[in-house]
């Protein structure tokens, strides 16, 4: 017997909505990126119920690192393409909520390197 109250509301599917073009030009990493933030959102639900292990909490740490390493790809060849089309620094600052200053230090210390490990990976051209 439990004293656990029972739970009548169905769990709720997370939907992500891609169309066919996203989804085939993403590949395998559709699902790659599906499960890595399924895993943080289940690390954040642990956080917020309480008693996750160390196991847990390493786990959460470790797959939102990676996921932040990806997000961080994603944002830098954003960045460099913006930049590429003529994309002012005020535009790009208001995309970035920040000061034009720093968007304008941003994007000009991201174009003084070549394109990181994850910004190949999110132009596909790793």
């Amino acid at each position: 017997m439990t004293t656990e109250p029972e739970h009548t509301d169905p769990v709720p599917d997370l939907t992500i909505p891609l169309s066919a073009a996203d989804a085939q030009a993403l590949g395998d990493d559709v699902g790659q990126l599906t499960q890595r933030f399924g895993a943080v959102l289940h690390g954040l639900a642990q956080l917020r119920a309480g008693g996750a292990s160390l196991d847990d909490l390493e786990t959460t740490i470790a797959t939102s690192a990676e996921l932040l390493d990806r997000l961080g790809g994603i944002q830098n060849a954003a960045v460099r393409q913006h930049a590429a089309e003529g994309g002012s620094y005020g535009e790009l600052a208001k995309a970035m909520n920040v000061k034009r200053a720093t968007a304008q230090y941003r994007r000009d210390t991201l174009l003084k390197n070549d394109p990181s490990p994850m910004e190949r990976w999110a132009t596909g051209s790793n």
